[in-house]
């Protein structure tokens, strides 16, 4: 069974086009049983998440991008996002002192940044993922190859442990993304990691890829005729259903099974600090559109 574990909300500093409650619903409809929510540096979707995950019959994971203003590696310069999933309170305890850690740095909204230092010192109960094209596997392997790529992953793994870095594999049909997947995979073979398939979800449903092209012009501050590559390639980003992704990953069973392998080692909710959320009323949260009206990205 597949498990969709790299998920943005619209809480992504607009790179995400649905809201947790569309993707948790999304996710009930497709019998996806659970869903991790890795916003860009903070956790903010996370109650919503799981209060419709809870209604969806689902289980909410929690996580964020962690962006870093630079690679764990020297001579690799610009911003890295690191996908943390926190396995255990105290792993969402540390997710949150790294989040802190940006935003007293961040003079603008979105560009702040955690330290090579805080992530040694913050990496206890954090699985971390290589990621997608903003992941430190990506950005190491354009600068420096496949032997700088392997040696990031090394060093994960000298921080998080062997058994809490996972080797992520995404298909968009993008060939830069298949010459990527094919190192992934050498390096994930060599260091003995796990690898893992993921959708790097930014909208629940195929057709909200035009509301994630107008959060890219707002982002850029561009309109949609001159956007250009900026845009996505394509409208591959959403939630695909557990039979998708089976036929997608067919080469890599085990790219599937560990998504629900990890799942299971996740065990912890936001239910576990003990308080309840406050619950948004319906008309509040039905569309994306009200929700640029009521909160502030």
């Amino acid at each position: 069974m597949y498990v969709e574990l790299h998920a943005r909300s619209a809480f992504s500093f607009l790179e995400g086009a649905s809201l947790p409650e569309q993707l948790a619903q999304r996710c009930g409809e497709l019998q996806i049983p659970a869903l991790a929510l890795l916003d860009r540096d903070g956790v903010y979707g996370a109650p919503r998440m799981q209060l419709s995950a809870k209604d969806a019959n689902i289980q909410a994971h929690v996580g964020a991008e962690v962006t870093l203003s630079n690679s764990l590696l020297k001579g690799i310069k610009r911003d890295i996002r690191y996908p943390l999933l926190a396995e255990t309170q105290a792993g969402y305890q540390n997710l949150c002192r790294l989040i802190t850690r940006y935003k007293s740095r961040e003079k603008k909204k979105g560009e702040g940044f955690s330290t090579a230092e805080e992530i040694r010192e913050y990496s206890r109960d954090l699985v971390c993922l290589s990621g997608g094209e903003e992941g430190p596997l990506a950005a190491a392997l354009q600068q420096g190859g496949i032997e700088a790529a392997r040696e990031e992953m090394e060093t994960l793994v000298s921080i998080f442990g062997q058994n809490n870095v996972y080797v992520e594999l995404q298909r968009h049909f993008e060939p830069e993304e298949e010459y990527r997947n094919r190192a992934a995979l050498e390096i994930a073979d060599s260091l003995r990691l796990p690898i893992l398939a993921t959708n790097g979800v930014s909208y629940a449903k195929r057709e909200q890829r035009a509301i994630a092209d107008v959060f890219t012009c707002l982002r850029h501050k561009r309109k949609l005729d001159t956007a250009g590559r900026l845009l996505g390639r394509n409208a591959e980003r959403y939630l695909r259903s557990p039979s998708q992704m089976e036929q997608l990953f067919r080469d890599l069973p085990d790219a599937i099974e560990n998504t629900a392998e990890l799942s299971r080692r996740l065990q912890f909710s936001l239910e576990n600090l003990g308080y309840e959320f406050p619950k948004y009323p319906v008309a509040e949260c039905d569309s994306v559109d009200a929700f640029l009206r009521r909160e502030t990205l």
